[in-house]
């Protein structure tokens, strides 16, 4: 899965995938460069062979992204004031807590025991991402419980957590 970049990206691809439609990038070697190749602009210091000819350096970078993630529409933002996030992967409770500079991931309970002691990430879309790959997709997405300025929800996950519990034995 070289290249891919979000889960959007790995969906769009995967029917191509399956079809066998796989476009290979096309390889170039210095063998496939004439000699005298033409330049777009000889006083530029760095160029870049695109197609059939040298283009600066400068030019070539800005000529177009690399990459463009698109967030689904039916996908709700989470709020970069949030300091808990939750959802249920693969019948899994999974809750992304703040503290401090680093998210923390908790499993199954949001006590101490339910801490996973080997998962600390400074950046939020990195612990959802992982989340997912070990638990799976939340059922019903990502949510925020409680944000920094006091507002939200973060006190509510409590009965949520007790049927965890409940459920856990």
């Amino acid at each position: 899965m070289n290249g891919f970049y979000s889960r959007a990206a790995m969906r769009e691809a995967r029917p191509e995938r399956e079809a066998g439609n796989t476009v290979s990038a096309r390889l170039v070697t210095l063998a496939d460069v004439p000699a005298d190749a033409p330049y777009e602009d000889a006083d530029a210091l760095l160029h870049v062979w695109v197609d059939d000819k040298f283009i600066p350096y400068a030019k070539w970078v800005a000529s177009r992204p690399v990459s463009v993630e698109s967030v689904a529409v039916e996908q709700t933002p989470i709020p970069a004031d949030a300091t808990c996030v939750t959802g249920t992967c693969g019948g899994t409770l999974v809750w992304l807590v703040r503290d401090g500079d680093r998210w923390l991931m908790h499993v199954g309970s949001r006590k101490a025991s339910g801490r996973r002691r080997d998962f600390a990430s400074p950046f939020l879309g990195h612990a959802i991402r992982t989340a997912e790959f070990w638990y799976g997709a939340p059922v019903n997405g990502w949510r925020a419980e409680g944000k920094r300025n006091g507002s939200g929800n973060a006190g509510d996950s409590s009965a949520q957590e007790a049927r965890a519990e409940a459920a856990n034995g």
